[in-house]
């Protein structure tokens, strides 16, 4: 029998979301979470696996504060549900849980959204006519049509978390949220090409397939696309084989409503 999933979002007193389902949770990154995180990134593997460049804690501070007001930036810490203090799917009255929780830290998982290219023609017959008739540029129409799509990337720092599928489950949620709340119908990622690893459970396991390799990075791109953000929402749905509790995020409110 397949465990009954529930993906679910609450809200946290203190200042925002948190998601979580079998394994793990995830919360939007905070000051409170950049030490540990700065501790991570002196790992020289994690710096090569992750094409990053080592930072003062100055600077990791700095670029905490620039994401969190970067709209195109979804961040957020992978907690560990095994570490974590007692929760409610209510998110129960604990002012203080992220501070009760900075050892479950185990990773991070985010979004980075941009301009997805469109192929649309325009040159129709119909567009022609409306262009005359609006006097609109072809670029100006374009601009209409241009939706985001998302790199997705994920890194799992502490070692007795890796190889246990927390990553899956990470990239899933993610790609579950960036679908059904900001309409993406792209999700790419960019590993080293010797992280089989990572290849395997993207390629494998989650479906993506190769589109672009970086010979100077030595990295490979992979792409899962949909036509639509709803087809995605569908194949997750089959993918988890059970039911799934789907919350949406109002665009002008922190809080959740569950969809009917």
């Amino acid at each position: 029998m397949h465990q009954r999933l529930k993906m679910c979002a609450v809200v946290n007193l203190t200042r925002t979301v948190f998601f979580f389902l079998f394994n793990l949770l995830l919360q939007p990154i905070g000051p409170e979470h950049v030490a540990t995180y700065h501790d991570w990134m002196k790992d020289p593997d994690l710096l090569h696996v992750t094409g990053s460049e080592p930072l003062s804690m100055e600077e990791e501070v700095e670029m905490q504060q620039s994401w969190k007001k970067d709209i195109d930036k979804c961040t957020f810490i992978i907690l560990a549900k095994d570490l974590c203090v007692e929760y409610g799917e209510d998110g129960g009255d604990r002012p203080n849980y992220i501070l009760e929780n900075l050892n479950a830290m185990i990773g991070d998982v985010n979004l980075f959204l941009s301009n997805e290219e469109d192929d649309t023609d325009l040159d129709s017959d119909d567009d022609l006519w409306n262009k005359k008739e609006t006097g609109a540029s072809k670029e100006s129409q374009k601009k209409e049509v241009i939706q985001k799509h998302a790199e997705l990337d994920i890194m799992i720092a502490v070692k007795d978390y890796q190889r246990r599928g927390i990553g899956q489950e990470a990239a899933q949620l993610m790609m579950l949220y960036g679908a059904q709340n900001l309409g993406i119908r792209r999700f790419f990622v960019k590993i080293k090409e010797e992280n089989m690893a990572s290849r395997n459970m993207f390629e494998q396991k989650l479906g993506f397939v190769q589109c672009n390799y970086v010979e100077c990075f030595r990295e490979v791109e992979l792409e899962f696309r949909r036509e639509t953000a709803d087809a995605i929402v569908g194949h997750l749905r089959q993918s988890f084989s059970s039911d799934l509790n789907m919350w949406t995020c109002s665009k002008t409110s922190s809080r959740l409503k569950e969809n009917s």
